[in-house]
């Protein structure tokens, strides 16, 4: 996990998440699905901004954001998300 670049949480309606936390304490950008925890609590826009992560609803978006985290972000974006 400390090696990540990404961490990919596909779970719907999780209460909270706790593999979301850990991604982000690891440093990887995070991609979620967009309900329950994840999207009200965690992965959400801070004060400033910046992102927490992504969010994803279907396959389809969810290999648009991991091309976006991988491919469009570079490495100091990615530390900043």
């Amino acid at each position: 996990l400390a090696q990540a670049d990404v961490g990919l949480h596909t779970m719907r309606d999780e209460h909270f998440g706790i593999s979301v936390v850990e991604f982000m304490a690891a440093g990887a950008v995070v991609i979620a699905h967009n309900s329950a925890g994840p999207a009200m609590d965690i992965v959400t826009p801070l004060p400033d901004g910046r992102r927490t992560g992504l969010l994803a609803n279907d396959d389809e978006d969810y290999a648009k954001k991991l091309m976006e985290a991988l491919i469009e972000m570079g490495p100091k974006q990615r530390l900043d998300t």
